[in-house]
């Protein structure tokens, strides 16, 4: 008896979450929409992502840094940034680190979302470069 209701339990989770991928591009007229082409795989969370076009939308400033990941019309995750920056103003890219994102930079609304810790050691500008690899994001509408 107890295993049918956990069951059910977590088939509504999973139709929650669907239902707030599916939902979260209309819930809120601030959010910022975008996208990208992915040229190689790399990690974004717990997702592992094919190279690929991808859209997103990114809740607005003043509430928790959700981003919803779309490979065409399917949701292919909802990640929460780890922390941000407000005063950000430079390029629009993502950056990705040993295969895995670290950085979303958005000046249209001046912010930059980090996902993955830095480094343990610091490093220096030259060495950061090398790497990294650079994403560009554009504007969904344009």
């Amino acid at each position: 008896m107890n295993g049918i209701r956990i069951s059910s339990l977590i088939k509504f989770s999973g139709m929650v979450l669907l239902a707030a991928c599916l939902t979260a591009g209309h819930a809120n007229a601030q959010e910022f929409q975008g996208k990208f082409t992915l040229p190689f795989q790399a990690r974004w969370g717990q997702a592992t992502l094919p190279a690929g076009d991808y859209t997103f939308t990114v809740g607005s400033p003043g509430k928790p840094f959700h981003l919803y990941l779309y490979s065409g019309r399917k949701c292919v995750g909802m990640i929460l940034a780890q922390s941000f920056d407000k005063t950000y103003f430079g390029p629009a890219e993502l950056t990705v680190e040993e295969g895995t994102v670290r950085t979303l930079n958005l000046p249209e609304i001046g912010i930059a979302l980090q996902y993955a810790p830095k480094h343990s050691k610091q490093l220096t500008a030259p060495e950061e470069r090398q790497l990294a690899q650079l994403v560009p994001v554009r504007a969904a509408g344009k």
